[in-house]
């Protein structure tokens, strides 16, 4: 038996169905089932029925991604995977198992070495290596699942937590250690209830005040008092170009025809189509999807609601975003039991929650939470990484560094690269030329003085010993390329 939900088009993200003859189909289905959708009221236009009342007496504000939502206080968050240019993944209560975790892992990658060829061993030297980190106890694996990439997994512990980034293909000459390395370096803890009060993304249990070029999270909503009820967003940041052809309504009319084609446009017609239009929720336009499925074969009857928003191009604050409410859902199978919501409920439950998606306020605070915290000093962060902390600020790298190892830094200024200073050779002196070195470095936050005070301009040049990636030697003459050579355990 086909399953119904292969002719509702709202796989997240997939393909539209757009050739002619679809699309000559389609429009004529279209006409007749838009006639029968049903006219609903926003939840602005009409009292909460008493279930939803009660549920949305108490509320609270949830942080995920470059964004917050008002959900029941009784209402429990679930964080899928999120990519900060690659994906990270929390394990709760986990910070002292680094040692354990990565010796499974590493017989996981000596597993896959059977089937390296020479040619291979000599095109990924680091593989089955760990390199430490930028943080304490940080660990980088190196691996490899195709012959073409390496696979790398920084194990990264933050006081009680452990949190897992990785990639599966990276080139064996990109420096995406340093990528591993300013994640690490950037991500703090946080609690539930916390809304950070700079930019950044939330993250299970973690936030990281970074920009990306590339950056997802995914979050879900479970109700107690109605378990079968899944609500869940997706927010995806585009590149240069916006999948114009894979909108929903798109998809929709290619799902109808698909029906249509197979015999099943009977079955099709039996969905009760309360919304089919566009809509706009906060700063996204986009189109929504609100029905109630039959049931049909093995599916028992179920809601099944859409918002989608292609976004805007390369804007972290506009991303594309898929939302979803579905109910009967069971063991995370939709269309298992039969709802427990009905279907005014359902609509005012979705119209409150999607509503309350928005983009979350930074220079604020938390509402009610007084001051904002000082970031402790010893707090490290990487070049290309956000101070959190107006005061001072010094390099973690040996040497005479030019215009010295401690420097004001001001909240949300982006720590710069250091560059080294040599001593010149005879010709050198002649010339008025000095031997120079630009490279990464990590800054340490070591004093609270908000302004620059003028006896401090000449800044210390002696620095502690350097943390971390280990800095290239001294080169003979001249700018040099950044050293991103790591130190191999």
């Amino acid at each position: 038996m086909v399953e119904m939900t292969k002719y509702l088009g709202i796989s997240s993200f997939a393909p539209a169905m757009t050739s002619p003859v679809v699309l000559l189909i389609a429009a004529l289905i279209l006409c007749a089932c838009d006639s029968s959708a049903q006219p609903t009221k926003r939840p602005d236009m009409t009292t909460l029925s008493p279930r939803l009342q009660t549920l949305f007496e108490k509320k609270k504000t949830v942080c995920f991604g470059r964004f917050v939502m008002t959900i029941p206080a009784t209402a429990t968050v679930v964080f899928g995977p999120a990519q900060a240019e690659y994906e990270i993944n929390r394990y709760a209560d986990a910070g002292g198992e680094v040692t354990q975790r990565l010796a499974e892992h590493l017989a996981i990658v000596e597993g896959k070495r059977e089937f390296l060829h020479e040619e291979d061993i000599a095109k990924f030297p680091l593989f089955g290596k760990v390199v430490d980190g930028i943080l304490p106890g940080q660990k980088v694996a190196f691996g490899t699942s195709n012959r073409v990439g390496y696979t790398m997994y920084s194990f990264i512990p933050i006081g009680k937590d452990l949190f897992v980034q990785h990639s599966n293909n990276v080139p064996p000459n990109a420096d995406e250690i340093l990528i591993f390395n300013r994640v690490a370096s950037n991500l703090r803890l946080r609690s539930e209830d916390e809304i950070p009060a700079e930019p950044g993304i939330c993250i299970n249990g973690g936030f990281i005040p970074l920009d990306f070029e590339y950056e997802k999270v995914t979050i879900g909503v479970r109700l107690k008092e109605f378990p079968d009820v899944h609500f869940s967003i997706a927010a995806l940041k585009n590149g240069d170009f916006l999948p114009v052809e894979d909108r929903l309504e798109l998809r929709l009319i290619g799902a109808e025809a698909a029906a249509a084609h197979d015999g099943l446009g009977a079955a099709y017609a039996r969905i009760k189509i309360f919304r089919r239009q566009a809509r706009q929720v906060g700063a996204w336009k986009g189109f929504e999807f609100v029905a109630h499925k039959p049931a049909f074969g093995r599916d028992a009857e179920a809601h099944d609601f859409r918002f989608e928003s292609l976004g805007a191009s390369n804007d972290p604050l506009l991303p594309r975003l898929d939302v979803r409410l579905d109910s009967g859902v069971k063991k995370n199978k939709k269309a298992s039991v039969k709802p427990s919501i009905t279907d005014e409920e359902a609509i005012e439950l979705w119209d409150r929650l999607l509503d309350s998606i928005r983009i979350r306020e930074t220079g604020g605070g938390n509402p009610g939470a007084g001051e904002k915290k000082r970031t402790p000093l010893g707090e490290r962060s990487m070049t290309g990484g956000t101070c959190s902390q107006d005061g001072w600020w010094r390099s973690t790298d040996c040497g005479e560094i030019e215009g010295g190892a401690r420097r004001h830094f001001a909240f949300g200024d982006t720590f710069p690269d250091i560059v080294l200073l040599y001593k010149p050779s005879v010709w050198q002196r002649l010339t008025g030329e000095r031997p120079r070195h630009r490279l990464t470095t990590v800054w340490e936050l070591v004093d609270y003085d908000a302004e620059p005070a003028a006896s401090l301009q000449v800044a210390e040049n002696v620095a502690p010993p350097h943390f971390g990636i280990a800095p290239s030697p001294p080169p003979p003459d001249g700018d040099a390329a950044k050293d991103t050579s790591p130190r191999i355990s």
